[in-house]
């Protein structure tokens, strides 16, 4: 079995030396690139033709020219050793503390608000990198599983054996209302203060939903329901758009309001559902050193709004 081991990593190198001596086109480039000697080099391609039993450079004036079997194999030989350099950033994915690569997934909402709160703030520490897209629960634990992401961020946990999921934040529920809308004058608003009034409302597979329909009912409210989205963005847009009211998570809305004027938020009694925010890495990253710097780093981020808005 030694003996098999050493081969193989024989040959390793020896397509190692090949490739160099394809990119270069001599051996003389090929030595320096990879710092060896130029015989150690011609004895990895004299080993390959041998292995090959193929002649895969014409020697000619003391140059050298890859025939169309070398040409053919440096496709091969570019697959193989570019796997192996995967693999080697999967594994060693994480024991550094720079965070100058991220890729990361992530439901529509804090795509749209969380994120840029929070890698505007990432960036300023050093030449940052982000690879960003939407996806599903379901798609955030495949792309987690299958290392295609480091970070994903939801507002629920993740379901998966290997995921740990981590909450950094947890929002209270808040109206959202146009600054002209005649409830903006009071700093806190009660159940009753909805009853005839234009809603947008969450569907019913939101978490909040149970809460809002007991309350309605509690106090007989009877509201014009003008639009159902599960999008907290654009529930929040159409209430400017239609002087309605919105009842959603205090970060969403506060990010929201700072982006748009003409919008406003203000407490509401009875309303208790909390939104949780969590963030999960990939199994490759768990305990390595950027998890935990890229979990001073939300930290750091949501400071200032955690202590301001109250969000644990």
């Amino acid at each position: 079995m030694q003996n098999l081991k050493e081969s193989k990593l024989a040959h390793l190198k020896s397509l190692e030396a090949f490739a160099a001596v394809m990119e270069g086109g001599s051996i003389t480039k090929a030595a320096e690139k990879l710092g060896v000697t130029q015989p150690s080099v011609s004895q990895h391609i004299q080993r390959l033709e041998s292995a090959f039993e193929t002649e895969l450079f014409i020697r000619q004036n003391g140059r050298i020219f890859p025939t169309e079997r070398a040409k053919i194999l440096l496709d091969d030989v570019e697959s193989l050793l570019a796997g192996i350099d995967k693999t080697f950033r999967k594994w060693r994915r994480g024991q550094t503390k720079q965070l100058s690569h991220l890729r990361i997934c992530a439901s529509f909402s804090n795509c749209s608000l969380v994120l840029p709160h929070l890698l505007t703030r990432l960036s300023g520490q050093n030449t940052m990198h982000f690879q960003v897209t939407s996806a599903s629960m379901e798609e955030s634990v495949s792309a987690l599983v299958e290392n295609r992401a480091d970070v994903a961020f939801h507002t629920k946990p993740l379901d998966h054996g290997s995921i740990e999921n981590q909450r950094f934040l947890s929002a209270r529920q808040v109206c959202v209302m146009p600054k002209t809308h005649p409830l903006s004058v009071h700093n806190a608003l009660s159940p009753v203060d909805l009853d005839t009034q234009r809603m947008i409302s969450v569907p019913k597979t939101d978490p909040c939903y149970p809460e809002h329909q007991e309350i309605m009912r509690r106090y007989n409210l009877v509201v014009q329901n003008l639009l159902e989205t599960p999008y907290s963005t654009l529930a929040m847009q159409m209430a400017e758009e239609f002087d309605a009211l919105y009842i959603g998570n205090v970060l969403i809305a506060e990010l929201f309001c700072q982006k748009n004027q003409n919008l406003c938020w203000r407490e509401i009694k009875e309303f208790d559902q909390k939104t949780n925010f969590y963030f999960a890495v990939s199994p490759w990253l768990q305990n390595s050193e950027t998890e935990r710097a890229l979990k001073k780093s939300i930290a750091d981020a949501f400071s200032e709004l955690n202590s301001r808005l109250h969000l644990w």
